[in-house]
């Protein structure tokens, strides 16, 4: 498929909310884990996240989706591909935050955690299940946010950008 007619197809509001909550849900996912990990109970857990304070960037999301579809475009599991780098890339993500607003972690325990990462060693089965429930109840969310001109307006820079 060509590069254009992927950022038609992925910038469409239905496509470009799934992707959105996505992100966002493997995002928090996440966070969540590096913090569960690094704390010593449900107490800390909660006091880290409110101190933490991180979030997804929508600016990076539309980045990212047009990175991926610069890079990927010719490739026949495209869709497959698409999929496993939106992952990657908010696992990645969550992990550079939470190391840069986490003084308390070393160099080698973000090394650890991004070879698991990257060796798709991190995303288990409850992690999955988590995903699961969550994703329908975040993109009602982001279905009320983005508007069809928003998606319009976005598709439009996502072509400029190509």
């Amino acid at each position: 498929m060509k590069k254009n007619e992927l950022i038609k197809q992925k910038f469409k509001k239905t496509n470009l909310v799934e992707s959105i909550a996505k992100y966002q849900i493997y995002y928090q996912i996440a966070l969540g884990i590096l913090v569960k990990d690094s704390c010593f109970d449900k107490d800390e857990m909660a006091l880290k996240l409110q101190e933490l304070q991180l979030d997804i960037d929508i600016e990076n999301i539309l980045n990212i989706i047009v990175k991926l579809i610069n890079t990927f475009y010719e490739e026949k599991e495209f869709e497959e591909i698409f999929e496993d780098n939106i992952k990657l890339n908010a696992f990645l993500h969550s992990l550079k935050d939470f190391m840069t607003k986490n003084s308390d972690l070393t160099e080698k325990t973000f090394e650890v955690y991004q070879q698991k990462i990257m060796n798709d060693e991190f995303f288990d089965i409850r992690m999955q299940l988590h995903f699961q429930e969550e994703l329908e109840e975040r993109k009602a969310y982001w279905e009320n946010l983005i508007t069809p001109k928003i998606a319009m307006d976005l598709e439009e820079s996502a072509l400029k950008m190509i």
